[in-house]
């Protein structure tokens, strides 16, 4: 019996879930952590985490090693992506994190993050061909999925809180706004060929407040109109009335419109016909991941 750590540094938030695995690699979830941090959010003009959430950043990791002592936890994987990725400081969060949290980071290229969502998403849904979208608070990814195979698939730093804050903290999109950005991310998937899939799964945060919102399970698929037309209401409120809406999370609002867009473009640009959640994502690939290594020492 042992216990394994997956830690995530996104540019939005910063998680922890602790694992329990048994002999027979039979994986138990005991307990999972989340903290908004908003890295990626107002970047100095260097491009440098802003010195408020670094320190923010730095303690949510000292927190989180004082669980994994208290926990008696064996090992602990910490990946960071988008945020940590293109952060002008870099090298000094990572130093940080290992001398006042004791905790390594590893830190994905996006085509990596991009390989570990699509591992997760196979393990979740079992599907064969199909077009695969994770919108996070720095970046997004795509990937083509053919016969299980991961044969295209790329990252572009235009997450929600990225798009957010290019459109100058927007409290309700403008149609300008909207288009001038669906012209950016087209020219970004030219490189994507699609291979004619038309089935698209969507994972992470922006993605998954959407599913809540329309209050449809994952794992589901859904007609593009019905998922079109939400992502139009909530392009269209302003923040005001987004918040009014059942089942939106306050601290996320402001930044779905605009990190709705990759979605909005891709459905359009791959003319994708259905939509499904997956709750699988990078710590999903990053955990399948260690038990197929395990199994191969064993």
């Amino acid at each position: 019996m042992s216990k394994l750590a997956l830690i995530n540094i996104g540019s939005n938030s910063i998680r922890m879930v602790l694992y329990q695995i048994n002999v027979k690699q039979q994986v138990k979830e005991l307990k999972r952590y989340r903290h908004f941090v908003q890295l990626a959010k107002d970047m100095t003009a260097t491009g440098a985490i802003n010195q408020d959430n670094f320190t923010a950043g730095i303690q949510v990791l000292k927190n989180f090693q004082q669980i994994i002592m208290e926990q008696k936890v064996d090992r602990v994987i910490a990946t960071a992506t988008e945020a940590i990725r293109q952060a002008s400081n870099q090298k000094d969060f990572i130093q940080a994190a290992k001398q006042q949290a004791q905790i390594a980071i590893i830190v994905l290229t996006g085509q990596q993050e991009a390989e570990y969502d699509a591992i997760a998403i196979k393990t979740d849904l079992h599907l064969t061909d199909f077009l695969f979208l994770d919108t996070g608070g720095g970046s997004f990814e795509m990937g083509v999925v053919q016969q299980q195979k991961l044969i295209q698939a790329d990252s572009w730093p235009y997450g929600a809180v990225k798009l957010y804050d290019y459109l100058n903290n927007p409290q309700q999109l403008t149609i300008a706004q909207i288009k001038n950005v669906q012209q950016l991310l087209q020219q970004k998937l030219q490189k994507i060929n699609s291979q004619n899939i038309r089935r698209l799964v969507v994972i992470g945060g922006v993605h998954r407040a959407l599913f809540t919102i329309m209050d449809q399970p994952d794992s589901h698929w859904l007609a593009h109109d019905k998922v079109e037309s939400w992502v139009q209401l909530l392009q269209q409120n302003s923040l005001q009335q987004n918040l009014t809406l059942e089942r939106i999370e306050a601290q996320r609002a402001p930044f779905i419109p605009a990190g709705l867009l990759p979605l909005k473009t891709v459905m359009e640009y791959f003319n994708v016909k259905q939509v499904c959640f997956s709750k699988a994502g990078l710590r999903n690939g990053i955990l399948q991941e260690y038990l197929e290594k395990m199994n191969e020492k064993n």
